[in-house]
């Protein structure tokens, strides 16, 4: 009751606000906390007094509601929301902003005080001027922060899709079976879909916008030999049977994929923050939520202008703000900033790329002996791809093309994917399914990735070199009632394992042709927790608001 009963203060001034360089937005809760751990919550007074439009204008137009205009008014829903710090009293007010002919916008506002706004593309034939960013593959402006004059301060781009047509020519040298081949060549025609003269109804005309690359592939060819010496025949191999011993983890449910959106300097297109949204998973919480809006939004920049702008865009992603959807809903992130799904496959079609995560390609590999992606690795392409940096590889299989027609493919070879434990058994299998391959297409790699758990864990018994640790208490994780630890299963297996192929490729190819399951065990805290490891793996959650400003060690 005495915090309520404070004495007036003044606005504070936009260049004081240091704190909002880094925040973190809980979506649920609605509400913001910063660097310093100040904490903003969601506003909405007690009682809400009402009075029709005409009156808020002036209280003398009254009668205008009264006589005139009585149907305008009806309450309308609210276009802003309200964060206030209840210890200090600070307000931070983000208000959407719809007009005709412009683009929705976020405006911003401090203690009162205007600061800046958050909008979408805005200028003369910007559909045009898009189409072009993309045939050329050049950034493509999708969100603009600026101040309280108008000037950009900071931009969020995404990667521009290419043009319609890809052709290539390669030159393998590689032997495959009885036939070596000399040069190949690639073409792929993917056209966007739209209407001539699009846009003319909302004055933003485009003319050409089917010579930007699309999403459906029309025709493709890939790797077609234009030379070659030898027959295309099969090569022998040599095959013998023995037991073994299969080890494969129990199945996991993953409950997080995220995205991170760089915020690049206007001019210098230089990264000056990141914007990071955070999704989980509904089960197996007893909380229940749309897992498709952002359950957190974590936000660093290098100064409190550009933070709290920032915090703009984070509300505009995830609240409707009276409206239908969020005002910038469908904003796409860079494939470099995309994690995996919920089921934590990921699906490569390109050699090079498969070949730069294990270092055959006669670079560093990106992937560590303990088979946590150590760098930055994308797969996919300029436009629709996936980042794995930081995941653990868990399983890998393949697919190759053979003959195809009317979507109905023949005479492939595929592996499902199987639980792999090192970095060995991982590039036996790569090897194998790009042997017959002569370029950089053909060969479709599934992989699943698991995000390690960095969350500091309840300490148990063994756990501790030092001092005596008690069991936990057996109610805290019944059967059939809480967490377990990750388990594995063993089996007795008898494999096929090729160990030659003419004429001379010696990688070993196992194919298993009947397993026995026999127990299932614990897998031990030291290979299961990244706490325990000696090298963990790299950070790549934002879990509270930032201390640092952007770019300081």
């Amino acid at each position: 009751l005495r915090a309520m009963a404070k004495t007036a203060w003044g606005p504070k001034p936009v260049e004081g606000t240091p704190e909002w360089s880094g925040f973190s937005l809980n979506v649920p809760s609605i509400n913001f906390v910063l660097s310093n751990n100040d904490v903003y919550d969601y506003k909405l007074p007690y009682s809400v007094p009402s009075a029709p439009r005409c009156a808020r204008i002036h209280p003398m137009l009254f009668c205008c509601d009264v006589y005139c205009c009585p149907c305008l008014s009806k309450a309308d829903k609210l276009t802003f929301m309200d964060v206030v710090d209840q210890h200090t009293g600070h307000q931070v007010r983000y208000r959407a902003k719809k007009k005709c002919c412009f683009v929705p916008r976020i405006l911003t506002f401090l203690d009162g005080q205007y600061i800046g706004y958050v909008a979408r593309t805005m200028r003369c034939f910007n559909r045009c001027l898009t189409c072009c960013e993309d045939f050329r593959g050049k950034p493509v402006l999708q969100l603009g922060l600026h101040d309280k004059d108008g000037t950009q301060l900071a931009r969020i781009d995404r990667n521009g899709k290419g043009g319609c047509l890809w052709c290539k020519c390669g030159f393998p040298m590689k032997c495959t079976g009885c036939c070596f081949t000399c040069c190949t060549w690639s073409c792929l025609m993917r056209p966007s879909f739209s209407m001539p003269l699009a846009g003319c109804l909302d004055c933003d005309p485009v003319c050409c916008e089917c010579c930007v690359r699309g999403d459906r592939t029309c025709c493709s060819v890939f790797d077609q030999p234009c030379c070659c010496i030898g027959l295309p025949l099969a090569a022998c191999s040599c095959w013998w049977c023995t037991p073994g011993c299969e080890i494969k983890h129990f199945e996991n449910v993953s409950t997080i994929k995220f995205q991170d959106f760089d915020v690049l300097d206007a001019k210098s297109k230089e990264p000056v923050g990141l914007l990071q949204s955070q999704f989980r998973g509904n089960y197996p919480s007893m909380y229940t939520h749309n897992q498709d809006i952002a359950f957190k939004v974590n936000g660093n920049t290098t100064n409190g202008l550009l933070g709290t702008l920032l915090s703009a865009v984070a509300t505009g992603m995830t609240y409707p703000m009276g409206d239908a959807e969020p005002t910038f809903a469908g904003l796409k992130a860079q494939p470099q900033g995309t994690s995996p799904g919920y089921s934590g496959f990921v699906e490569c079609d390109w050699a090079p790329q498969m070949k730069q995560l294990l270092g055959l390609d006669g670079g560093k590999a990106k992937l560590r002996d303990d088979l946590i992606v150590g760098d930055d690795m994308v797969f996919g392409t300029r436009v629709n791809g996936t980042q794995v940096k930081g995941w653990l590889l868990t399983e890998i299989g393949w697919n190759a093309d053979g003959l195809g027609c009317c979507g109905i493919s023949c005479l492939g070879k595929q592996k499902k994917p199987r639980c792999v434990s090192t970095r060995k058994e991982v590039e036996d299998i790569v090897k194998v399914a790009l042997e017959d391959q002569v370029g950089d297409k053909g060969t479709t790699f599934i992989m699943r990735f698991r995000l390690p758990d960095q969350e500091k864990q309840i300490i148990k018994k063994g756990d501790n070199t030092f001092g005596d640790v008690n069991l936990l208490d057996s109610k805290f994780n019944p059967p059939g009632g809480g967490f377990i630890d990750q388990m594995e299963e063993v089996d007795c297996t008898i494999n096929c394992i090729r160990c030659c192929k003419f004429p001379c490729k010696f990688t070993h190819d196992k194919i298993i042709c009947c397993r026995c399951p026999c127990y299932a065990r614990v897998v031990n805290s030291a290979k299961a927790h990244p706490s325990k490891w000696e090298e963990p793996p790299p950070v790549v959650i934002m879990v509270n608001a930032p201390k640092k400003a952007f770019g300081e060690p």
